[in-house]
């Protein structure tokens, strides 16, 4: 028999096992009303059993990551330039303190589900059990089975609770990719390295490579996770009168979308773990551009008083690259104050980080209680 209809088939399928209660079975029901409460099911299964054990694990690595190069000083980088020092920790930490966040709304979006009939009205199982208060227990088995219950509706659910959790879990790909090309960056400039086994091959022409594809795959599985996402949320909102079918095709890519972010987060957190910060070269670099200090020699002459302090710098630094030793000269020369050498030379020393890494610390605490909250390890 051929009945060109999915639900329709299972149900005639299984009324072969059920007897007398055959006439029950996918009574007063629409199609939808299965498949809504199925797909709620799995999502919801999905998300609590694998989706957030995998992000938490991610973010987990980068805290351990965080919390070991705190007090690791390196050059930021602003439009691509040298920029005020900052550490490698405090910029790890903050990636995983905005996951954290992510990671706390997501664990607390529940899927919604509806059983409602054709058009939403309960017309069929009003008419076949007029005394029974729908309003009242549809709700309570929706409960039951884990879900949201939705009483408004058509034919189909209105997919909000799908858009809030899918564009949550967009941002949260989106800040990954972000990640994937920071860390790209931070390899090409020297800054970390990463282990390979003896006979892993980096080129097949280049013997000496050792490339970063483990970023390069996980931001490529990212985009297209995220191209998927985007369309759900753009579409599934979309639906003609009370019921179209446009949705079907979509809702069955849910798992693409879901399986492709999952494989990112699993293979970024295998390249956390494998991953050392070069302090050695990252400090070199910071040496040899001692002009970022310049940010903090035109703060203290304007503290001091000292008129056009800042062009006063400007016109000694700019376009320049200077190493710390030029730098403090370059400071003695636009102030005869001793003050001012002084306090200039101790902020150099301590690599001028300001409060880099006392605010690492504060994220990977408060991403951690974050992730105690959310995750049961």
């Amino acid at each position: 028999e051929k009945f060109d209809h999915d639900v329709k088939a299972i149900e005639v399928y299984l009324q072969k096992f059920v007897g007398e209660y055959s006439p029950y079975l996918h009574f007063g029901l629409t199609s939808e009303d299965v498949n809504n409460l199925a797909y709620g099911r799995l999502l919801t299964r999905f998300m609590k059993e694998v989706y957030l054990p995998a992000l938490g694990a991610l973010i987990k690595s980068l805290v351990k990551l965080a919390t070991r190069h705190t007090d690791s000083p390196m050059l930021a980088r602003t439009h691509g330039q040298p920029a005020s020092p900052t550490t490698f920790g405090k910029e790890i930490g903050l990636y995983a303190y905005r996951l954290a966040r992510f990671l706390s709304r997501i664990s607390h979006i529940r899927v919604s589900g509806k059983l409602n009939g054709a058009v939403g009205n309960f017309n069929a199982l009003v008419a076949a059990y007029p005394d029974i208060n729908w309003i009242k227990e549809v709700p309570i088995f929706i409960e039951e089975l884990g879900l949201e219950p939705e009483l408004f509706s058509t034919q189909i659910l209105p997919y909000e609770s799908y858009i809030d959790l899918f564009n949550n879990v967009a941002s949260v790909n989106a800040i990954l990719t972000n990640l994937c090309r920071d860390m790209w960056m931070y390899y090409s400039l020297g800054y970390i390295s990463l282990e390979s086994e003896k006979l892993q091959v980096g080129s097949s022409t280049m013997p000496h490579k050792v490339n970063p594809k483990g970023f390069e795959n996980s931001e490529g599985n990212l985009k297209l996770a995220n191209s998927l996402l985007h369309l759900y949320a753009n579409e599934l909102l979309v639906n003609r009168l009370q019921r179209d079918l446009s949705d079907s095709t979509i809702r069955r890519n849910f798992g693409v979308a879901m399986a492709h972010s999952i494989l990112a987060y699993r293979r970024l957190s295998r390249e956390l773990g494998h991953l050392t910060f070069n302090e050695k070269r990252a400090m070199e670099d910071l040496n040899n551009h001692g002009e970022v200090f310049s940010e903090a020699l035109q703060t203290i002459l304007r503290k001091e008083g000292v008129n056009e302090a800042y062009f006063k710098v400007l016109g000694k630094v700019k376009g320049r690259t200077y190493t710390l030793k030029q730098i403090e000269s370059i400071a003695r020369s636009v102030s005869p104050s001793p003050n001012v050498s002084k306090e200039f030379e101790a902020i150099v020393k301590e690599k001028y980080l300001g409060l880099a890494p006392q605010l690492a610390r504060m994220m990977i605490e408060q991403t951690k209680q974050i992730i105690n909250m959310n995750i049961n390890d």
